[in-house]
């Protein structure tokens, strides 16, 4: 602080220097990125960190988001901004949006723009090896709180706006929106109004506007009351989530989460406790979690919570079902001709006519396939109307060394292969009759034998293991 300074600027700087340092928001040595609107939160936020740089031994920049959703005013704010940066010698980030080619919805809504303008934050800070500063006051925490109040929320959401989340950190949550505005007056320092903040179409604008203050008619203190509340809970809830990853690590099997270990837990635990498997899934609603327990007493349910996946209770555990991926479609039926065939699955098969003299040198040197040598067949008694395909209901086959036929489906069966992996199962087929199958070689009486020729050599291979 300086001597020219107003009481009110070094009253408020005081102030946020004291929780910055009792949170531990601003370690020494690091480079701080302001985000900027231009408003009067961030410009007295930037402003602060400015003025106490050499007291908190941090270096800062700015970075602002143009979203391309407010034409000429929106870059006149970026302008303003980026001017500011110039004059004070602050190095300056943009992202513009429109010049990144962002496809830009028609209504683009306030989550939209967030998840933009975090998208480019969240870069920024890992490229700049930097803790991104925003400018949320006590006004915006009360916002927060009585919007998730309204849409419905739990322990963990009336924590509120935590002053520290991975490279983000809040200095102004201690003080109020008329305190950063006082602030700027105080220092003289200019700023922009968003009139898109007037705008009563968003529902935080209409509480803003509306139940806030009709709050604060009520208790002149309310910001700071609910302020005090979000801080208590959020002990709370740091206390909640530890004692549920407890509860999570002590219930959990290879066969899922025993239900009776979840169920000998307080209620609050235990909700806890299902909202943290929920929120894996991006699905940490109260209506699931009020499922999840009624399933839980009953010893069995299920909540969809997508099309690839449910959580079950069955057998006394609560687990996670995914559904297998849908297989790739078969490739269409083809002559089985000498040649190589990538097909789907990963499945390769390389198919070779050799002469019998060179067939001679490969039973010598052919280990891989020495055993019984199901890889080999005569070539004369290959069908010229043998197609490369998958199978079809009625499909015949006599396995080498059977002593009948039997239906593909029933060999499959005995074989205990998996009915994921038998659609793109390759095979040579005459008609119904299959010839050679993957996995198991050419049928009985095709091998080759004193008379033959020409032999059919087929060798296959994956490109990975089916899961």
């Amino acid at each position: 602080m300086r001597t020219t300074d107003t009481p009110a600027a070094q009253r408020l700087e005081t102030a946020a220097l004291a929780w910055c340092r009792a949170q531990d928001l601003l370690p020494r040595g690091t480079t701080v990125i302001a985000a900027c609107s231009g408003g009067a939160d961030s410009m007295a936020l930037l402003l602060f960190l400015l003025r106490g740089r050499q007291a908190l031994g941090i270096t800062v920049a700015a970075a602002h988001v143009d979203h391309g959703i407010r034409g000429a005013a929106a870059h006149a704010d970026a302008a303003f901004v980026a001017d500011f940066c110039r004059r004070n010698g602050v190095p300056f980030f943009l992202y513009d949006a429109m010049a990144a080619g962002v496809d830009i919805p028609a209504s683009p809504g306030e989550d939209w723009a967030r998840r933009l303008r975090y998208g480019f934050l969240d870069e920024l800070a890992v490229r700049e090896k930097a803790l991104i500063a925003t400018a949320h006051t006590a006004t915006d925490q009360a916002e927060t709180l009585l919007l998730r109040m309204a849409r419905g929320t739990g322990v963990h959401g009336l924590a509120g706006i935590p002053p520290r989340r991975g490279p983000y950190v809040r200095p102004f949550l201690c003080l109020t929106r008329a305190d950063t505005e006082a602030y700027c007056a105080a220092l003289g320092q200019a700023f922009v109004t968003d009139a898109s903040n007037l705008d009563t179409a968003y529902a935080r604008n209409r509480v803003r506007q509306q139940a806030l203050p009709a709050l604060c008619a009520v208790n002149p203190e309310a910001v700071a009351a609910m302020g005090r509340l979000a801080g208590q809970l959020r002990t709370l809830d740091d206390w909640l989530q530890a004692q549920a990853q407890a509860l999570l690590d002590a219930a959990g099997t290879p066969q899922g989460w025993q239900r009776e270990t979840l169920l000998a837990a307080p209620p609050p635990v235990l909700e806890a406790a299902l909202c943290r498997i929920l929120a894996k899934h991006g699905h940490p609603q109260q209506r699931y979690v009020q499922l999840l327990q009624t399933a839980l007493q009953t010893g069995h349910g299920a909540v969809q919570l997508h099309r690839d996946c449910a959580l079950c209770v069955r057998g006394g555990f609560l687990q996670e079902r995914f559904a297998l991926p849908a297989p790739p479609p078969a490739a269409p039926p083809q002559p089985a001709l000498p040649g190589q065939y990538a097909l789907p699955g990963g499945h390769r098969l390389t198919l070779t006519v050799l002469p019998a003299q060179k067939y001679e040198k490969f039973i010598k040197n052919g280990a891989k396939c020495k055993k019984g040598l199901t890889c080999c067949a005569d070539y004369a008694k290959i069908s010229k109307n043998a197609l490369l395909r998958t199978r079809l209901p009625g499909d015949r086959f006599r396995p080498a060394g059977g002593a009948g036929h039997k239906t593909l489906k029933k060999y499959l069966n005995e074989r205990r292969v998996p009915p994921a992996q038998r659609a793109l199962l390759p095979l040579l087929a005459d008609g119904h009759e299959v010839l050679w199958l993957w996995g198991a070689g050419f049928a009985e009486g095709l091998a080759p034998g004193p008379q033959t020729a020409e032999v059919l050599l087929a060798e296959c291979c994956l490109d990975e293991p089916p899961q």
